[in-house]
């Protein structure tokens, strides 16, 4: 720790990100009550999803973490979580959604459990 500063691992920011439109995406959000809100997100896991970014070695040396180098098989799931409800919709796909499966997954699996808006569980936020 040098001047009161020390190493932290950087956060990645869009350089594309515009705070302007963030706030007016988050003005424009306020207008609805929480459970219109349905949160559409993905996440994914392969054989290196669990390896260490980072840890500690003596001065002068290299931290070294040994694990698989190559992915394999990897899953990754789109869910649709709803306010008191948790997960309304949800498809695990091996390898990665494109347009036509995250079609799929809204016209079979997540907007029959929508309501039409205004209402509780009416709007989609991806």
């Amino acid at each position: 720790e040098q001047a009161g500063l020390n190493v932290k691992r950087a956060q990645r920011m869009a350089r594309e990100c515009s705070p302007e439109k963030r706030a007016s995406f988050w003005y424009h959000m306020a207008q609805y009550p929480p459970d219109y809100l349905v949160s559409v997100d993905e996440v994914s896991k392969d054989d290196r999803t669990y390896t260490r970014l980072w840890g500690r070695a003596p001065r002068g040396q290299q931290v070294e973490i040994h694990g698989p180098f190559v992915r394999k098989r990897r899953l990754l799931m789109l869910a649709a979580l709803a306010l008191d409800k948790g997960i309304i919709a949800s498809k695990v796909v091996e390898g990665s959604f494109n347009n036509e499966l995250f079609v799929e997954f809204l016209h079979d699996d997540l907007l029959p459990t929508m309501n039409p808006y205004p209402a509780p569980q009416s709007v989609i936020l991806i």
